[in-house]
């Protein structure tokens, strides 16, 4: 993930060490754990996936964003959505927050940056403010343990399982048999995975499961030659 931001005590490549990973780690004697990686950057606003900024920062992108609703109002005078966009940037108002995805969707091509997730910038700890970023883009995390290695994975939430096995490798989703899955939050009630099986904590899945936060995943998958 990519985050925009003027604070340039935070630009650079930083790791979220999600204690969760910590936890997997330990229980399963993995002597490697792989953190998920972001970057802040101070340039290439559209290039990233949210902002970081102090509050006073939001008031010159909706300013911003107004001016070009404005123009873009002159060629499409009668345009439903444009007319809510003038709508809500004119009350102070972000335009992710108020538009649905499929509206955003539509309007990506026009660069407003308040289309994009805000996140205003608090005196806190990186672990909180990523941890508000993630929540803000909607994010959530996956992992995986393989080759005694604890891997984070960051997707979206409503993913199917066949697209965060794609996050992994395409071979994964290409031949995608099933999958066995249990979430971290049970980690330490049971012993074993087979035990796990059989309390109801490790659940074989198909293609169209829904990844939900802090789930661990064990796919099978067989790629013809």
């Amino acid at each position: 993930m990519k985050i925009f931001t003027e604070i340039e005590q935070l630009w650079g490549k930083k790791i979220f060490k999600d204690h969760r990973l910590e936890k997997l780690k330990e229980r399963f004697n993995c002597p490697a754990v792989n953190y998920y990686t972001v970057e802040f950057l101070g340039t290439d606003i559209q290039k990233c996936d949210c902002l970081v900024v102090r509050e006073q920062k939001v008031l010159d992108f909706i300013v911003e964003d107004l001016e070009r609703a404005e123009m873009l109002s002159l060629k499409k005078p009668e345009d439903v959505l444009v007319k809510k966009i003038l709508e809500i940037l004119n009350s102070n108002k972000l335009l992710f927050d108020k538009l649905e995805e499929e509206e955003l969707e539509k309007i990506k091509e026009y660069a407003f940056i308040t289309a994009k997730p805000i996140v205003l910038y608090k005196d806190t700890t990186l672990e909180e403010l990523l941890m508000e970023v993630f929540k803000k883009t909607n994010s959530i995390f996956f992992f995986t343990i393989v080759k005694n290695q604890a891997t984070a994975w960051l997707v979206k939430s409503n993913t199917t399982i066949v697209n965060c096995a794609a996050k992994i490798h395409t071979d994964l989703a290409k031949g995608f048999i099933r999958a066995e899955v249990f979430n971290v939050s049970n980690v330490n009630r049971f012993r074993q995975l087979e035990d796990a099986k059989i309390r109801g904590f490790l659940i074989a899945v198909d293609k169209d499961y829904i990844v939900k936060d802090g789930d661990v995943l064990d796919i099978k998958f067989n790629v013809a030659k």
